[in-house]
């Protein structure tokens, strides 16, 4: 005869618990989950009228101090999972959640632990992002609003390595989300430049992904396109190019492959003629053979170098191929996904290309520099 494992009376042979008994623990300890997971979302919850309430309920639905102990552990699951039902994790739900976490020192060692504790810190670091990357494209710059993010930030679990390196993914995802739309504004490149200064972010920090090269180039563009020659080389080392007296270097770019139309010829034909029989088994076959040019033309990689764009010319420079055009003898412009393509003003002309690796950034910057200068 087995005793019941909830109140220990006799619960019959093989049997091991009272199926009433088992209805009032799982009745009792499911409500006393939800009794925990509401105090957890509340500002204002009692430990102690918790723990009272959960008592009651302990004693009838056959719970002991243990398994109290884990029914606020699970109700604080509970709560976490019902937080981020909607997608967004406030600041004074986080606040009221991890209040909750330390007044009963949850231990966050066991799985389901672990689950609630990774999920409550992805939907505060996601928060910390939006919240940073609006921070950084706030038109006018708001030293309050990065004071305000500084101190957010401070408060969070994270630790200085890590707020770094969310400040600088944040900036980075600003400045790609500034770009999308269309150049990068004025006014929100002054925000990002306030962001990095606020923050002593260098360029280092935000331009592993070429985020600070795009902001750069976005803001070229925009000048070009303003009729304003760019200025943001800053100190590069001497170029082979022999400039004008009158024009400026805006950008420069190595490594680029330039590549030409090239005509080839040959001549192709075929033989004609009967074959005469002069002897049993031996034919003499006399034939004439009639040949014509044919010209094709295919695009041939001419050279390597170094690829200059100025207020007035293209320039390159590599070792077999050395020259430059004028905007005002280029009379079309082909944009490509890694480069550009020209067609000079003459008669025989054929397009040349330049492989850059950036198509986006190279034909705006000259088609605009082409028509303002």
């Amino acid at each position: 005869m087995g005793n019941c494992k909830y109140c220990g009376g006799k619960a019959g042979f093989m049997r091991g618990r009272h199926k009433e008994c088992t209805n009032a623990h799982e009745t009792g300890r499911q409500w006393m989950v939800t009794l925990a997971a509401q105090a957890a979302s509340r500002p204002d919850f009692s430990e102690a009228a918790l723990l009272d309430d959960l008592s009651v309920i302990a004693a009838d639905a056959f719970v002991d101090d243990d398994g109290i102990r884990a029914v606020i552990a699970e109700g604080w699951h509970l709560a976490v999972k019902e937080g981020l039902a909607d997608g967004i994790l406030t600041q004074a739900e986080e606040t009221r959640l991890r209040n909750f976490r330390d007044q009963f020192a949850l231990d966050e060692t066991g799985k389901a632990g672990r689950a609630a504790a990774g999920q409550l810190e992805q939907a505060v670091r996601d928060r910390l992002l939006l919240d940073a990357r609006r921070a950084a494209l706030a038109v006018p710059p708001d030293d309050a609003r990065l004071d305000a993010l500084a101190a957010t930030l401070a408060q969070s679990e994270l630790s200085a390595t890590e707020q770094r390196r969310l400040l600088a993914q944040a900036w980075e995802a600003a400045v790609e989300s500034s770009i999308e739309d269309g150049v990068l504004s004025l006014d929100e490149e002054n925000a990002l430049i306030r962001y990095l200064r606020h923050f002593n972010l260098e360029q280092a920090d935000v331009d592993g992904n070429g985020a600070y090269n795009n902001m750069v180039k976005s803001a070229v563009i925009r000048e070009a396109a303003e009729g304003v020659i760019p200025d943001r080389l800053g100190d590069i080392p001497r170029v082979p190019f022999n400039l004008m007296k009158s024009e400026q270097l805006v950008w420069v770019l190595d490594g680029v492959d330039y590549y030409e139309i090239k005509t080839r010829r040959e001549r192709r034909g075929s033989s004609h003629g009967l074959s005469i029989r002069v002897a049993k088994g031996v034919y003499y076959r006399p034939s004439t053979f009639r040949s014509r040019p044919v010209e094709w033309e295919e695009t041939v990689h001419a050279d390597t170098g170094l690829l200059g764009v100025t207020s007035k010319h293209i320039y390159f420079h590599g070792p077999r191929q050395r020259f430059r055009v004028r905007y005002d003898r280029i009379v079309s412009f082909e944009p490509y996904n890694d480069g550009i393509g020209i067609m000079r003003e003459a008669q025989t002309a054929k397009p040349q290309t330049f492989r850059t690796g950036d198509g986006w950034f190279i034909y705006n910057l000259v088609s605009n520099l082409a028509q303002h200068w």
